[in-house]
C-alpha cells in the first residue's frame, strides 16, 4: 500500500492561502521520495496574517516568485491517485487540498486518507496530548515543526509506527483494530476520517520513554 503524507502551511485562514506543501511517499514501510515547495497563493487569497507568519515563518515576499499550486501539484497528482493520504489533522490539510484543486480546476484524485491525530489518540492514549510535536517527541521522530517537509515526514512516520505497534499490515487492518473509518476523497465528494465511540478491536497502548 502506498502512503502519501501531506502537510500544508497557509498564509491566513483561507484554504486558498496555501504557501507551502510537503509530501513524503512511503511504500512497504519505507520512505521512498519526498517533495517540498513554497507556493504562491492566487491573488484572491488575501494578505498573509501575522499569526500564520509567526508560526510558519513564511512571508509574502518569500513566495512572490514561488510556483502556484497547480505547478507544485503536478509532481504529486499521479502519486496521490489510488493511494492513502496521511495528514496530522487531516480535516485541515484535506480541506486545503480540495480548495486548491477546485480553484485551479484540477482533477480530484480518487484516494482514501487517514488522520494521524485520530490514530495517535487510539494507539497512544496516555500521551499528554496528541499534537504533532508531542507525538513525534514520544516516538523519537525528528521534527522541525511547521516546516512542511518535516511535518509531512513526521505524519508518515507516525502512521508507520502505529502499524508496527498494533501489528497491522496496512491502514485497513489498523482501522479495523482501532475502530476507525478511513476518509475518502473523490470527484463524488469527501467522506471524513472518523473514529467510532468504541473501538471494534483491542485498543493498543504504548508507554514511550522520552
Amino acid at each position: 500500500m502506498k502512503y502519501v503524507a501531506l502537510d500544508f502551511e497557509t498564509g491566513n485562514a483561507s484554504p486558498l492561502s496555501a504557501c507551502a506543501l510537503g509530501a513524503s511517499i512511503f511504500e512497504d514501510g519505507a520512505l521512498v521520495r519526498e517533495q517540498v515547495s513554497l507556493i504562491r497563493p492566487p491573488a484572491g487569497a488575501r494578505k498573509f496574517h501575522w499569526g500564520n507568519v509567526r508560526v510558519n515563518h513564511i512571508t509574502e515576499k518569500m513566495v512572490a516568485d514561488a510556483p502556484p499550486f497547480d505547478a507544485v501539484w503536478q509532481g504529486l497528482a499521479d502519486e496521490a491517485e489510488g493511494s492513502v493520504l496521511v495528514c496530522h489533522n487531516a480535516m485541515f490539510d484535506v480541506g486545503v487540498l480540495n480548495a486548491c484543486l477546485a480553484h485551479y480546476h484540477l482533477p480530484i484524485p480518487a484516494c482514501r486518507y487517514v488522520c494521524t491525530v485520530k490514530v495517535a489518540r487510539r494507539v497512544w492514549p496516555g500521551l499528554v496530548n496528541h499534537k504533532l510535536d508531542t507525538v513525534s517527541d514520544a516516538l523519537g521522530i525528528a521534527l522541525d515543526h511547521h516546516e512542511a517537509g518535516s511535518d509531512a515526514r513526521a505524519a508518515g512516520q507516525i502512521l508507520q509506527a502505529a502499524l508496527r505497534e498494533t501489528g497491522s499490515a496496512d491502514a485497513d487492518e489498523l482501522a479495523e483494530k482501532i475502530g476507525m473509518r478511513l476518509g475518502r476523497i473523490s470527484p463524488m465528494g469527501t467522506v471524513p476520517c472518523s473514529i467510532a465511540k468504541e473501538a471494534r478491536g483491542a485498543k493498543a497502548s504504548v508507554h514511550p520513554s522520552k
